[in-house]
């Protein structure tokens, strides 16, 4: 082999190395491209209430609230999860992915068995919102005992 051929042949092997890293190089620019402008689409998480007040009610009874979760953004809203703050919370929502303008029912139930007297707790909303991916909801309600009336009549006299 001459001096002239392995000249060549390790120009051609440069010239193909140099056009595999411009073409593949290029790719990810393009990837993240795409990225950045499905990334410009972002979801905006808004919720009916931030607060509910269930009000006065009978120890044991469960009250149900129904929220409103809509999208207000440009993007597709995602739900990752709901978080109660406390296990007397039951919460469920209709849809885990809301498209823009779209909205989901957010069922929220508060069992009062174990709790007496003015009762706090939250109920957090894990979403890929960019501005606020926990959004929390306060729920508050005042928890009274029956009082039955003694009917057993006095037989003193």
């Amino acid at each position: 082999m001459s001096v002239k051929s392995i000249i060549i042949f390790f120009l051609v092997g440069v010239i193909v190395i140099l056009v595999g890293i411009l073409v593949f190089s290029n790719i990810p620019s393009k990837l993240s491209s795409d990225i950045q402008n499905k990334s410009l689409l972002q979801p905006k998480l808004l919720v009916s209430e931030e607060e509910w007040d269930f009000g006065k009610v009978t120890r044991g009874e469960k009250p149900t609230h129904i929220f409103m979760v809509k999208n207000g953004g440009e993007g597709e809203l995602i739900i990752g999860g709901l978080k109660e703050s406390c296990l007397c919370i039951e919460a469920s929502i209709s849809n885990s992915i809301v498209q823009p303008g779209e909205s989901a029912e957010l069922k929220v139930s508060y069992d009062t068995t174990d709790y007496v007297g003015k009762d706090e707790k939250h109920l957090h909303i894990y979403s890929n919102d960019p501005q606020v991916p926990d959004k929390w909801i306060s729920l508050y309600v005042e928890t009274e005992v029956l009082q039955i009336p003694d009917l057993t009549p006095n037989l003193q006299d």
